[in-house]
């Protein structure tokens, strides 16, 4: 079977994988809730005019409580897959069921720098504004980007590129309809969770998901959607950082917020599909092992436990 069609048996089992995706964001909000309570705590503590509380200032520790909410998504879709559907959770890194570093690095060597060059010029022609920045700030805001920004875009990945992308591809009878449901379903909440107001951005998220939809059916696993989420949000970050701009701009998604820049890395990120594409068209999408149904082999241990 093909990473996205592992949930998929005779019976589509729509209310179930509504009932899934329901707990994959309530759970994302949940987790959000709870760690921004935690950190309106922390920040009070240490005397911070938090933005957490109504302030004006973008702390660390707000920063963290954010990155960290969307990290747990990971283990939080390994165990609504478990539970709803008897598949172990290790099947979401790939169709091997497990974690492939090989996939993983290779992306990594091709991915980084094609992206730092291209955010590279990117920022070179937007203009910023400069704030001022304590440099305790600079450095705590340095180490919790390098440390949890690959964590959050892993967490979304697993979430939106695996649970998602699977239990809405699950709906479908046949290969194409199913592929198509798991793409459009699983991009159309990976915009609607940004809560971006302006059309642009809303162009840019769903591209960025749809194209990070195909990457993972084609290569078999999240490895490669890990790198290019990963790779992005780490450099857009730090690049925010260096340069002491406004952290309010981070989070600007209202309708004026984007422009037809952001075509740029909608066109980039389907040139990169495109490469994949071509790079396994005489093998097509990875299967599990022996075309083996992970799906059937937890129903058949279950079958022989009882």
């Amino acid at each position: 079977m093909p990473y996205h069609r592992v949930l998929a048996d005779d019976k589509r089992r729509i209310w179930r994988g509504i009932a899934a995706l329901v707990l994959l964001i309530g759970g994302m909000f949940v987790f959000n809730i709870v760690l921004t309570v935690v950190g309106v705590a922390i920040d009070f503590l240490l005397g911070r005019d938090s933005m957490l509380m109504g302030g004006t200032e973008f702390t660390p520790v707000a920063m963290a409580a954010h990155l960290i909410s969307l990290a747990l998504l990971t283990p939080w879709s390994m165990l609504i897959q478990r539970w709803l559907y008897g598949v172990r959770g290790a099947s979401l890194h790939s169709v091997a069921s497990l974690f492939r570093p090989a996939a993983f690095g290779r992306a990594a060597l091709v991915i980084l720098p094609i992206w730092a060059v291209y955010l590279s010029v990117a920022h070179a022609f937007i203009p910023v504004e400069e704030v001022p920045w304590s440099f305790m700030d600079l450095i705590a805001m340095f180490a919790v980007i390098l440390v949890l920004v690959p964590l959050q875009s892993a967490g979304e990945e697993y979430g939106l590129r695996g649970l998602a992308f699977r239990v809405a591809a699950s709906w479908g009878r046949g290969p194409r309809v199913a592929l198509i449901l798991g793409v459009v379903v699983s991009s159309l909440l990976f915009m609607a969770i940004h809560f971006a107001l302006d059309p642009w951005l809303n162009l840019y998220y769903f591209t960025f998901g749809a194209t990070l939809a195909i990457i993972t059916w084609r290569t078999g696993g999240v490895e490669t959607a890990v790198v290019i989420h990963a790779v992005n949000n780490t450099i857009s970050f730090l690049t925010v950082v260096l340069l002491r701009s406004d952290p309010a701009a981070w989070m600007e998604r209202s309708a004026g917020a984007g422009s037809a820049q952001l075509l740029v890395p909608c066109a980039l990120l389907i040139a990169i599909t495109a490469v994949v594409w071509w790079r396994t068209r005489e093998t097509g999408p990875a299967l599990t092992p022996d075309g083996t149904d992970a799906r059937e082999g937890a129903s058949r241990q279950e079958r022989e436990t009882r």
